[in-house]
């Protein structure tokens, strides 16, 4: 009883002072809308880089557009300047803001947003936007994005989430405390060190990048991750779609004259098996007659034999000699469509 109550005591000064303290450190007041607090300030490295280069096709995606797609040789291939933007860690949200906040607001426009995605990733808001994958989307949002909060967030919260988002700084600010901790975790020390934290990210990135990771703890690891991309629920296209963000890249790339291409990417995770699952197949149908009416071409290599599993460095990563099969394959369909 007495270590019941002790505990009580704490919890109860710990509510009390956050409810002070973490308002006043992040600039939130509570009650409050529910949902995370994105900052003012958009990265906008891809607008730069669109305004000097002027490419005729930007490829978006994330890891594995930078393992699977050789740019320079792709450009080759195709006669198009080609500017190639992956970002490890991203998804369909992240694709979004970059297309929302960068692309269409450069002052020169791409021909064509060519998006490297696998499976059902496009359709999936709620992936890879918590924890430290949140840090990453705050960098490309605005302060205002209600797209964004709704249908990566708010769609997803429960309503005691809600409640304690609300009223609870402890809760409320979660997402802020974390930042914070994850930057005082990994940069504070090399700081001490002489390493600033360009130094810092490169070397986390080498250390743990996917080269030089054990292979099967890698598999692992990425088999965990990518298991909600197969559950029933998200494999169900008519259901999703209109919850995703892929209705409004539509929107945006048609506003401003942009042609969107989508590409699926073959990897040895779908279905989470050897064999293409049937709900995958009858959601990649689904996907390729969405597409279809809505004029955006689809290129589909999920089940390309020409892929070989040993092309793979992990279950979705293609490694340096299948970066240049799948290059020449990718060219080879893109020249049919960048006139």
């Amino acid at each position: 009883m007495k270590l019941f109550l002790r505990y009580g005591l704490i919890l109860l000064a710990l509510l009390v002072w956050t409810r002070y303290s973490l308002p006043a450190r992040y600039g939130l007041q509570f009650p409050r809308s529910p949902g995370p607090v994105f900052d003012s300030q958009v990265r906008a490295v891809y607008t730069k880089e669109l305004n000097q280069i002027k490419p005729d096709a930007i490829l978006l995606g994330d890891s594995t557009l930078q393992a699977g797609v050789d740019a320079p040789e792709l450009a080759r291939l195709t006669g198009k300047s080609v500017l190639s933007a992956p970002i490890p860690g991203s998804a369909s949200a992240l694709w979004y803001l970059v297309l929302k906040n960068n692309i269409v607001d450069a002052s020169f426009h791409p021909r064509y947003v060519i998006v490297i995605s696998r499976d059902s990733i496009l359709t999936a808001p709620g992936y890879r936007v918590q924890g430290s994958y949140f840090s990453l989307l705050d960098e490309y949002a605005a302060h205002n994005e209600p797209i964004l909060l709704q249908r990566s967030f708010l769609s997803l919260m429960n309503p005691l989430d809600r409640l304690a988002d609300q009223f609870v700084p402890l809760y409320g600010a979660r997402f802020q405390s974390r930042k914070e901790l994850d930057g005082l975790v990994r940069y504070a020390v090399p700081g001490w060190m002489g390493c600033d934290s360009t130094c810092t990210d490169t070397a986390m990135r080498e250390t743990f990048g996917a080269a030089d990771l054990e292979p099967g703890q890698l598999r692992d690891a990425v088999a965990a991750a990518e298991r909600s991309l197969y559950a029933p629920s998200q494999l169900d296209f008519p259901a999703q779609v209109n919850r995703s963000y892929l209705p409004e890249m539509i929107r945006l790339t048609k506003a401003h004259d942009i042609q969107l291409i989508v590409v699926r990417i073959k990897t040895r995770a779908s279905g989470m098996g050897d064999i293409e699952s049937q709900a995958l197949k009858n959601y990649i149908s689904n996907l390729s007659a969405y597409l279809r009416e809505n004029q955006v071409p689809f290129l589909d290599f999920g089940t390309d034999p020409r892929l070989k599993d040993e092309y793979f460095m992990d279950s979705i990563h293609l490694n340096e000699a299948g970066q240049k099969v799948f290059t020449q394959i990718l060219g080879e369909a893109l020249r049919q469509i960048l006139k």
